[in-house]
């Protein structure tokens, strides 16, 4: 049987030039009139970047900047904002930050007012004015009432709940706030290792005698102290703060911290006890030694505690 045998030529007028081509490989292909590859890279082809308005307008692009899109809705018209995401579209340059740290960020939506999304939609992270990140836990989940099941807000204040002292940290080291088994915070005026107690007592009359000398440049804070008396004789009882070489008690210029008469007998011995608790009695003047005085030969006792600072 025969058939017709059609070759393809070329485009020139009266030419019988065949175009080449094999069974294995096809035609062949004049590659030659491509752009040149870029050095470097196996691209074959450019791409023109354009303002988004105009095709006259090529944006050119320094080392390292963020590419400057347009957004075009379906008829090819410039998008300048999105109902309901507060967003917006630039073609300006100056709107992006050049790209000059490896790793930093180059694309973020301003929000103002966010947008809601349903299940499974694609989310729009949300940064400020100055583009930075924000991060926000809805309020429903933490708005919890006091004496309600517990979750979220308010915020709170993280510690260990002890029913013993804590162990000793080195100084200037960071420390857990302390609990107790309550949830109540424990408050106290000083470490116990800062706890000082003296004691001294006296059968005769008694002129500035030191009861605590605290260390140089130090001043002495009492917490609680204990008078107790016994005999039959009764006196002015002075416990008070003075310089180092001051023994004489002085009305209205040496601080006091307890003045009053006592006056013991064979069936009652009166004394007096004062816890001071979260709020000492601070002596104002570093170096002043607390001391006691009697107006005659009381029998006393006297205990004090407290700290120095």
């Amino acid at each position: 049987m025969d058939y017709q045998r059609v070759k393809l030529v070329d485009g020139t007028d009266g030419s019988t030039a065949e175009i080449q081509g094999t069974a294995a490989n096809g035609l062949e292909v004049d590659v030659t009139r491509l752009s040149p590859l870029v050095a470097g890279t196996a691209f074959a082809g450019k791409v023109q970047l354009t303002d988004g308005t105009s095709d006259a307008t090529v944006r050119n692009l320094a080392a390292n900047d963020a590419l400057n899109v347009a957004i075009v809705d379906g008829s090819g018209n410039h998008v300048t904002s999105f109902a309901g995401s507060g967003g917006t579209s630039s073609t300006d340059d100056a709107d992006f930050t050049a790209l000059t740290t490896p790793g930093t960020p180059i694309m973020g939506v301003r929000q103002d007012t966010p947008r809601t999304v349903t299940n499974e939609d694609m989310g729009i992270a949300k940064i400020d004015s100055a583009g930075r990140l924000e991060i926000a836990v809805g309020a429903n989940s933490l708005d919890v009432a006091h004496d309600s099941p517990d979750s979220g807000l308010p915020a709170k204040i993280g510690g260990k709940a002890l029913s013993a002292s804590p162990t000793a940290v080195t100084a200037n080291d960071r420390t857990n706030a302390s609990f107790d088994l309550y949830g109540r915070m424990w408050v106290g005026v000083m470490d116990p290792a800062m706890q000082v107690w003296k004691q001294i007592e006296a059968t005769s009359a008694q002129t500035g005698t030191a009861i605590w000398t605290p260390a140089g440049g130090k001043k002495i804070a009492v917490t609680s102290y204990q008078i107790g008396t016994g005999g039959t004789t009764a006196g002015l009882v002075t416990l008070w703060w003075g310089a180092s070489a001051d023994t004489t008690f002085t009305q209205g210029t040496d601080q006091v911290l307890f003045r009053g008469s006592l006056t013991p007998s064979a069936t009652a011995t009166p004394g007096v006890i004062a816890e001071k608790g979260v709020a000492p009695v601070y002596c104002v003047t570093a170096d002043h030694v607390l001391r006691l005085t009697t107006s005659a030969a009381i029998t006393i006792y006297v205990t004090v505690y407290g700290y120095e600072f």
